[in-house]
């Protein structure tokens, strides 16, 4: 990597520190950065490589961790029990949020039929995976079969 890109990504993440108000958006930080005379290319390696800390929530201390929506009847019917325990596992893990769950189960009710464990394999790989990087992808699927591990 490029001396001036590793410089570059320092200071977007002291940038970042220091800004107490909550994070800075996108658009901002590349003004910010401009102005202080980094290039265009630069700037755009530099976010790529941050990005994923623009724009997030703060982290709400009265959230409680791990925990999971109990099934309908109707979802814990339609879910054969190895797809009902790998979704709570995934949600329990937390890597589904709650949006992204109710998406899998509003498909699941159109389904006919029992859906499986590949059939929710194929539903999470449909609408989930396109948006997540390669470490995600992997870690989502780790623990979607059941293996242990630490998770971050």
């Amino acid at each position: 990597m490029k001396q001036a890109l590793t410089e570059l990504i320092d200071v977007i993440l002291q940038r970042l520190e220091e800004n107490t108000d909550g994070p800075p958006t996108e658009k901002g930080m590349r003004s910010w950065l401009a102005g202080q005379g980094y290039n265009k290319r630069d700037i755009d390696a530099a976010i790529r490589l941050v990005g994923v800390q623009f724009n997030q929530p703060a982290p709400r201390e009265d959230r409680v961790i791990g925990s999971v929506r109990q099934l309908s009847a109707t979802e814990s019917y339609k879910l054969t029990i190895e797809a009902r325990d790998a979704l709570a596992r995934l949600e329990l893990y937390e890597l589904i949020d709650p949006y992204e769950r109710e998406l899998i189960l509003e498909r699941v009710s159109q389904m006919e039929g029992m859906v499986s464990l590949e059939d929710l394999e194929y539903l999470l790989s449909w609408f989930l995976v396109g948006t997540r990087d390669v470490e995600s992808q992997q870690t989502l699927f780790q623990v979607f079969e059941g293996r242990s591990g630490t998770f971050h």
